[in-house]
């Protein structure tokens, strides 16, 4: 999370990895599940400075967004 934008926007990754986000910037941000196969959200606030982390555990297409900025939407791609 930087300059108000999941960098990158598009994430592949494997079944099984572990995924970890990182607020780079100097505003609260948070990561919430939309739909695709079902991952744990992120606490409802992340502050400048922390990080989140969570593993994917099926395969298919993620898709998420912060919900405190709602512009800010990103997948994941998950594969097998």
């Amino acid at each position: 999370m930087k300059s108000l934008a999941f960098t990158p926007e598009v994430v592949r990754a494997r079944v099984g990895d572990q995924l970890v986000w990182i607020n780079e910037d100097n505003v609260p941000h948070n990561v919430t599940y939309v739909n695709g196969p079902r991952f744990q959200s992120s606490p409802a606030v992340m502050n400048p400075g922390t990080r989140f982390s969570t593993r994917v555990t099926r395969s298919g297409t993620v898709h998420y967004f912060c919900s405190i900025h709602s512009w800010m939407r990103a997948t994941i791609v998950v594969s097998r």
